[in-house]
């Protein structure tokens, strides 16, 4: 039995609510190619390949790329993208806690976005260092688009958006689950297992969303942390924060502007053995 949250629900809109604006698919891509420098033997690995959003774009350079998710639905909206491609990508369905590799198999792993949704999140730390080979490159990125920091003028609104909704799910003694780790506890414990991180801004962007399309982005449960709460709850939820934005931006038109970043941890010397 998987430890992981399936996005068998919302496979249809992933890409949508969770796709790169135009030009910074490619800019990342770049970006962790230049960084890793790999070669035609070059052996990549990612846990929670979803729908390829990472993993699709450097496949089609033609390097190797192997990743596991537990959702049928997300990997069958990758294999879409791959009809008529030329590739080297195999992605499974899997348990991320329990890799289907031998052991230093792997040159570079990947993990984006998934952490936070693995319960067992320290076994699928473990394994992705079991088939790493002994000079493999981690880059870890726990968020899909960390948003600049809140103190940020430009983030503050969108910001107290976000905030409201936690209070008023609080108010109903309904505060959003927590399913795996934060990104500090993963990186403390690869700290503690001897790995060597750096952090890198891979690409930086702005997007501006309206009120009304955040509270649809709420009432459609795009986010996982949603999922939990009984629907009765949940309707009064979302009526309450309509009501409430509606009172504080004054228009469902009003835009309210995030900065956001691509941002990896780089993972070296991890997976040397003792």
């Amino acid at each position: 039995m998987t430890s992981t949250i399936s996005f068998d629900r919302v496979s249809d809109i992933y890409d949508a609510t969770r796709g790169f604006p135009p030009g910074v698919s490619e800019q990342v891509t770049d970006f962790i190619l230049n960084l890793v420098s790999p070669t035609a033997e070059t052996k990549f690995y990612e846990t929670g390949i979803g729908t390829g959003r990472i993993a699709v774009p450097i496949a089609r350079r033609g390097y190797s790329y192997t990743g596991v998710d537990v959702s049928e639905k997300m990997l069958a909206e990758l294999h879409q993208k791959l009809e008529g491609v030329s590739h080297r990508l195999t992605a499974i369905k899997g348990d991320a806690t329990a890799l289907p590799f031998d052991d230093n198999f792997f040159d570079v792993a990947l993990t984006v976005h998934v952490f936070h949704l693995i319960s067992a999140w320290k076994q699928a730390l473990a394994e992705i260092r079991r088939v790493l080979k002994p000079d493999g490159i981690l880059l870890y990125t726990h968020g899909q688009a960390t948003s600049v920091s809140a103190d940020e003028d430009v983030n503050s609104q969108r910001w107290e958006f976000t905030e409201r909704w936690r209070a008023i799910l609080d108010g109903y003694n309904q505060p959003l689950p927590r399913y795996g780790a934060t990104e500090e506890e993963v990186l403390t414990e690869l700290q503690a297992q001897g790995a060597t991180l750096s952090t890198e801004i891979a690409a930086q962007w702005r997007v501006e969303d309206t009120v009304g399309k955040l509270l649809e982005n709420q009432e459609n449960k795009i986010q996982s942390a949603a999922w939990s709460i009984p629907d009765q709850i949940f309707a009064r939820a979302i009526q309450d924060l309509r009501e409430w934005a509606l009172q504080r931006y004054g228009s469902l038109d009003y835009i309210l502007p995030q900065e956001r970043q691509f941002k990896i941890v780089v993972v070296r010397d991890w997976a040397y053995r003792s």
